[in-house]
């Protein structure tokens, strides 16, 4: 036998031996899986220890020069490996990505040649698409990667040490080199994403903008490039900037979705009580916030919190009372303006020729008016918002602009941007500034052990029946399919709706109770 078929048979020995590390690296993990989480044996019966006594006979035969013999055995410990590696990938078939990622969170022992080998399983057994390909840029992350306990975050490994180790990992699936020009458009677009994730402000910006479902998407559409050393420098590099930028994101969020939407569950039926018959479709939304809370505590308890439960948790309780409380906060009386400001005439002829005599919200509507006739209407509104009289209203930007092009200082955006709407924005803003001022003072009562007078709580069901009336009228817009083929002033609809309906439900609890202090 002449040294290179030697040669030949020790290097299919060695790659031999490797694959078998590889599959008991693998099944060690999918028993470990399948124990803890699935909780049921793994679907497959494998005698390693014959496998692994098959190929330690080839060594013999290989240093005797028996090379027909070696070869044949060789064979046949390759068709062992490839049957076994059949029967794992069907189990693999019921392990998620997440499912990898908790199995190291419960690993005692931190050996990063575990992931190596997981690695090599997956590509030696060329199961590198679909889900599969998830659970690859899991692992080659985590040999990537640092956490900084000092900077609270995860750092990229040193990058010409990765990319020795990345090389020969990926040297298992023996592939060519890609064109370099490939290999460069595909990074920029890589870095482009990690950047736009950077620029995130929220949570429900990774979701609505899709941008970590578009980085999933495309990592799976890169085939084989995926594998370039470069490209998955690149694309570890993305991964951990995700994390972090992830991370940073929900840890601002976390206290305040627990303390939110527990307010929220405890308020639920009251706020059904009152609203069952007049709003069918807030019902449906509370029967879905109880869905994705019940979700959001089950995967929080498992330390699986995925972005979109957030994201569908965070967007139910905006859409029916995202901070119960605050119609309660204690806040100061807002100062009314010097007369030098405007015209207190002129208002009291606007506010009429528009809304008649109005005894529940005129004085409150005159109060949006001596607020926002400070400003110019060459100033825009979202700039008008942040002015200290506006704001301790807390008028929203399309509030102001419905003010103005009431009474001809700001002209319509569109053909659906009309007076009914207009009328509608600011009558609801009025509501919402009014209760809150009623939920306030009797709080403050409340809080002085003292009984609300008896013409607060009157005025309190004056409100009350008014925000009735105002959300049929919400209702009857967001039915009218005018609006939905302009998605701005169907959000504004939606928003001014949902913050009166907030404002609402505070002011309700109390009256609800008859001004009595909350039982403890």
């Amino acid at each position: 036998m002449s040294v290179a078929e030697i040669g030949l048979l020790h290097g299919r020995y060695v790659r031999l031996t490797d694959r078998f590390k590889a599959i008991w690296t693998h099944h060690q993990f999918v028993s470990g899986v399948y124990k803890t989480f699935l909780q049921q044996p793994v679907p497959y019966e494998v005698d390693f220890q014959k496998i692994y006594e098959r190929i330690k006979s080839v060594m013999p035969l290989i240093n005797s020069a028996q090379a027909v013999e070696a070869a044949a055995a060789l064979s046949l410990s390759d068709l062992a490996i490839e049957r076994t590696t059949t029967s794992l990938l069907r189990a693999d078939d019921q392990i998620s990505a997440s499912h990898l990622r908790r199995f190291f969170e419960k690993l005692k022992r931190q050996d990063e040649s575990i992931v190596h080998f997981l690695i090599k399983f997956y590509l030696y057994a060329g199961a590198v698409e679909g889900d599969r390909r998830d659970k690859v840029d899991f692992l080659f992350t985590r040999i990537g990667e640092d956490f900084v306990v000092e900077r609270g975050e995860y750092w990229s490994r040193d990058s010409l040490e990765f990319r020795e180790k990345v090389i020969a990992l990926v040297g298992a699936m023996r592939l060519p080199e890609g064109p370099q020009d490939e290999v460069v458009r595909v990074i920029r677009q890589i870095r482009a994403m990690r950047d736009e994730i950077q620029e995130a402000e929220a949570l429900e910006e990774l979701t609505e903008r899709s941008l970590l479902k578009n980085a999933r998407a495309f990592k799976h559409a890169l085939g084989d490039l995926y594998f370039q050393p470069d490209v998955l420098l690149a694309i570890v590099e993305l991964n951990v900037a995700t994390k972090n930028k992830y991370l940073r994101l929900y840890a601002e969020d976390e206290q305040r979705i627990v303390e939110d939407s527990q307010k929220l569950m405890e308020h639920g039926d009251a706020i059904e009580r009152n609203f069952g018959e007049t709003n069918p479709e807030l019902i449906e939304e509370i029967a879905r916030f109880r869905e994705f809370k019940e979700r959001f505590d089950t995967s929080r308890a498992n330390s699986n919190v995925k972005n979109d439960v957030i994201t569908q948790l965070k967007h139910s309780m905006t859409n029916i009372l995202s901070q119960l409380d605050r119609g309660l906060a204690t806040e100061a009386d807002v100062e009314e303006l010097p007369p030098s400001f405007f015209d207190r005439a002129q208002q009291h002829e606007n506010i009429t020729s528009r809304f008649g005599s109005d005894p529940v919200l005129r004085g409150h509507l005159l109060r949006i008016a001596a607020a926002v006739d400070i400003a110019d209407p060459s100033v825009m509104p979202e700039e008008v918002v942040e002015f200290p009289n506006v704001r301790e209203l807390r008028l929203e930007a399309w509030e102001i602009a419905a003010y103005q092009k009431l009474f001809d200082r700001r002209p319509a955006e569109a053909d659906e941007d009309n007076d009914e709407l207009w009328t509608l924005y600011l009558r609801a803003a009025a509501l919402r500034i009014k209760i809150d001022d009623e939920a306030t003072s009797v709080a403050a009562a409340v809080s002085a052990g003292a009984q609300p007078e008896p013409e607060l709580m009157a005025n309190a069901k004056q409100s009350l029946d008014c925000a009735k009336e105002l959300d049929e009228h919400f209702s009857d817009l967001l039915r009218e399919a005018v609006y939905y083929s302009n998605p701005k002033i169907l959000h504004q609809l939606y928003r001014s709706r949902f913050r009166l309906l907030r404002g609402f439900s505070g002011l309700w609890l109390i009256y609800d109770r008859g001004g009595q202090p909350a039982a403890v």
